[in-house]
């Protein structure tokens, strides 16, 4: 009788020993792009500098913001809605911006989703006056509350790689002339601290100096400071990953729910496997690409998830791609002997297409699209990336009207080419957008 189960275990070990080894190899980043720390930048009460000022100073560098808005402070809310067309998160900051928002947790979330349509909707709150109100109506309407500087309740300032001990308490250090944070010098060391320590730093502005700020008068910033703070960023980006608020809470709680499952034994020229998380509530279906990397001999490789096709790269021994949880089985093909790709004509651009003016580094044209906001850009990293373009097919071409890559949606955000320098065309559904590659 042992006997017998000794050597079914050696037959199942035998079986499956590639798809193990290769579970041992695969590994989670830490930080999307596997950069060694995180930075948000948030802005509170829905400045009319926020549209005018810091969209365009965002969209110079390729990055995204979290914005909140105060309900009755009358926000301008085609311009907010054309900042989360961009990419950019749109929060709650309440109805009232009272002492304390204790009853408006779900009213201003609500009401806000009235006006903004994204993704997720809204799954961000800043607390007016850093109160934290009522906790379990917080956590049951958002995958994150912030607080103000952590230092105010005893807590420190920056945050590890798994985020706050409470996500009803995320903290953001004030910037301006009554916060901690006045120059470039003053963001760029916080976020250099989290590079070190594999960290997540979260900034707190209001509005700016010189600028029309409406209600957000409070500790005004120097724009100039976050503009150098951004290009710093840009110049280090392989370290530090700026994203939105929500977007860096969803990758974390993914990241510490998901596991990867070999699906086979390990064919000689592929591997199969899945990654899974259980996590999803009446929030959030947590679908933000999680960034993997595989150890692989192999010099050029595709890889796929279910329908779609992933960008990736080989680089030092391992195959980088970013997949989506819960979304179908990813394969990873030794593609040495692939043939080249077909080519075709470029589509008839449509009314949405336009092309980005010289000066631009990043892009977006959008388009809704059986009631989703269709979005298209190129991002501080030089990746064309989509978003909400979940089951539609993306092709995209170079100048000459050549496909070089053709895949389908999935999750909320997904990078699905990057190459040299020059326009493209990205064709999402029956849609079209020319974007350039600086």
């Amino acid at each position: 009788m042992n006997y017998k189960k000794i050597s079914v275990a050696s037959v199942a070990v035998g079986m499956f020993a590639a798809g193990a080894a290769f579970a041992q190899n695969a590994e989670i980043a830490t930080w999307s792009g596997f950069r060694k720390g995180a930075a948000s930048f948030t802005f509170d009460d829905g400045a009319p500098s926020h549209v005018t000022d810091a969209g365009p100073t965002f969209k110079k560098y390729g990055y995204k913001a979290t914005f909140n808005l105060v309900v009755n402070w009358n926000p301008n809310w085609s311009g907010f809605q054309g900042l989360a067309d961009e990419g950019h998160e749109i929060a709650s900051h309440s109805n009232s911006h009272g002492n304390n928002m204790s009853g408006e947790e779900a009213s201003s979330k609500k009401s806000i989703e009235n006006h903004i349509k994204q993704k997720y909707g809204i799954v961000t709150v800043a607390y007016p006056n850093c109160n934290v109100p009522n906790e379990s109506a917080v956590l049951q309407n958002y995958i994150v509350g912030r607080i103000c500087n952590g230092s105010w309740q005893g807590m420190s300032d920056a945050m590890g790689k798994d985020g706050p001990s409470n996500w009803a308490k995320t903290p953001a250090i004030m910037t301006g002339s009554e916060g901690q944070l006045k120059s470039t010098n003053d963001f760029t060391g916080q976020m250099q601290n989290v590079v070190k320590s594999n960290g997540w730093v979260a900034f707190l502005t209001h509005g700016f100096q010189g600028k029309t700020n409406g209600n957000a008068n409070y500790s005004p910033t120097d724009l100039n400071a976050i503009d150098g703070a951004l290009k710093w960023a840009q110049q280090n980006d392989k370290d530090i990953w700026v994203a939105p608020m929500g977007s860096v809470a969803m990758y974390i709680k993914e990241r510490k729910a998901s596991k990867i499952e070999p699906q086979d034994g390990g064919a000689a020229n592929t591997m199969t496997f899945e990654l899974k998380h259980s996590i999803a509530d009446n929030i959030s279906k947590y679908d933000y690409p999680l960034s993997i990397k595989v150890k692989t001999d192999w010099s050029k490789v595709e890889v796929t998830q279910g329908d779609a096709k992933l960008e990736s790269k080989v680089d030092g021994g391992y195959v980088y791609f970013d997949a989506v949880p819960n979304a179908g089985k990813i394969v990873v093909k030794n593609a040495d002997a692939a043939a080249p790709e077909s080519s075709s004509s470029a589509p008839e651009s449509s009314s949405s297409e336009a092309e980005l003016s010289s000066s631009s580094t990043t892009g977006l044209i959008e388009q809704a699209f059986d009631g989703r906001h269709l979005a298209a850009y190129v991002d501080a990293s030089g990746y064309i990336t989509v978003q909400n373009a979940q089951g539609l097919n993306i092709t995209v071409f170079n100048s000459l009207g050549n496909i070089i890559r053709t895949t389908k949606g999935i999750g909320c955000e997904q990078k699905v080419y990057t190459g040299a320098k020059g326009v493209y065309v990205v064709k999402i559904g029956n849609k079209a957008w020319s974007l350039k590659i600086k």
